[in-house]
């Protein structure tokens, strides 16, 4: 078998880009400085993000506890835990900023400060998204304590002072969506009716005279007996799941919260 010599001053082909088949080029020292600059600058630059990130899961994940703390303590009448879930969950709460609000507002009811739960409830309100069903909730908060201001009112200065009242549970009433009206919006539609009717009958009613419900001293144990059986009865249909309560009179259905 004859070898075939190579011709002198010829040399062998190239083995690989890199001088040994299949091994990339050796990468330059200044390279790969530049390459390992870049992917710290990339870590730096997106480290904010991530904590961001890490930050909002926690208080996502913090606020369904919390929240399951403000049904617990609302639905055993217990206005102190009421009042420390709605604080802790205004802490920092950028994203469903009604919640707090909404909270505050139901411990101001479980006091019977109605005055206090509608300020609170008109917060809760305005930073409610419109189109989803816990600004229908919020909605059926406010016109209840609406409509409790207005009976005080009623109660205690006659006609001109709760009419501008029972206006407003209307007015809120009217400017409700659509969609607390619909399926969707569970018993909402039927609870803004309810109060709607209501507030035009009382405004339309012959109100009673301050002196005629008994003695001028009486009367304030009277209104704080009203508010104690008010309590009693919402905490009766909270623990009910929201259900209307079935005796007849002045009976109104309570909505489940949504925080």
């Amino acid at each position: 078998m004859t070898i075939l010599a190579r011709p002198q001053g010829t040399t062998p082909p190239p083995a690989g880009r890199g001088g040994e088949l299949g091994r990339p080029p050796a990468e330059k020292p200044e390279a790969r400085a530049a390459r390992l600059a870049l992917r710290r600058k990339l870590i730096v630059w997106s480290l904010p993000l991530v904590i961001v990130l890490l930050l909002v899961a926690v208080k996502l994940l913090t606020m369904v506890a919390i929240g399951q703390q403000a049904r617990d303590a609302y639905a055993a009448g217990d206005v102190t835990a009421v009042q420390a879930a709605g604080d802790r969950l205004g802490l920092l709460n950028v994203i469903e900023r009604y919640k707090a609000p909404f909270a505050l507002g139901d411990a101001h009811v479980l006091t019977g400060d109605f005055a206090g739960a509608r300020d609170k409830f008109e917060q809760a309100l305005a930073n409610a998204p419109k189109d989803r069903l816990e600004a229908c909730e919020v909605r059926v908060n406010l016109v209840l304590s609406l409509e409790k201001l207005g009976d005080a009112a009623q109660a205690a200065s006659g006609a001109a002072a709760s009419k501008p009242i029972y206006d407003r549970v209307v007015v809120v009433v009217a400017q409700a969506p659509h969609g607390c009206f619909t399926p969707s919006g569970g018993t909402t539609g039927q609870e803004l009716d309810d109060a709607k009717n209501r507030a035009q009958e009382k405004s339309k009613a012959q109100p009673a005279q301050p002196g005629d419900q008994g003695p001028q001293g009486q009367q304030p144990s009277q209104d704080k007996q009203q508010q104690l059986d008010n309590k009693t009865q919402d905490n009766q249909q909270q623990r009910a799941q929201g259900q209307g309560d079935q005796n007849s009179g002045g009976s109104r259905p309570q909505v489940a919260r949504p925080w």
